[in-house]
């Protein structure tokens, strides 16, 4: 199984999704067969130097920006060294990385990315600070915040 996540709102931001990394990486040096991927829009070496090195170790990070560039879409920075491209662009771009590398879970907080996933690619919608994993329709688990 192929298991995707993202960077910034979904691994920075939750506790929960942290831990399932580092235990996914864990089991990547025993016997599991999950291969363990970072999709996030920044460049690489800014992704890879947000990561703890046991997970760096176990996961193959992919950079959209560096994608995009290698696919030559056009892309500008702005004054403070962000890279855009325009909008449907970006937004596809994840759901053909998915499809390029068989993701089959994807883990992100940005909404925009489902409509271009693969239909073999279940996309985690995560929300919320403090989470606890409830079904919801469709392919989204929704994270709530904890009831006292």
């Amino acid at each position: 199984m192929n298991i995707a996540f993202d960077i910034h709102g979904t691994f920075d931001s939750h506790k929960s999704i942290r831990n399932i990394i580092s235990f996914l990486s864990r089991q990547k040096h025993t016997t599991s067969e999950n291969d363990l991927f970072i999709i996030s829009g920044p460049p690489y070496g800014e992704i890879a130097s947000e990561i703890p090195l046991p997970i760096l170790q176990a996961v193959t990070i992919i950079s959209v920006v560096d994608w995009l560039k290698s696919k030559g879409v056009k892309m500008w920075q702005d004054k403070e060294d962000k890279w855009w491209c325009e909008d449907d662009i970006w937004w596809e771009s994840k759901g053909l990385i998915c499809a390029e590398h068989e993701i089959d879970l994807i883990f992100d907080d940005k909404i925009e990315y489902k409509k271009y996933m693969p239909r073999y690619t279940t996309f985690v919608l995560v929300t919320n600070k403090e989470v606890v994993p409830t079904i919801r329709k469709g392919l989204n688990i929704n994270f709530e915040r904890r009831q006292p």
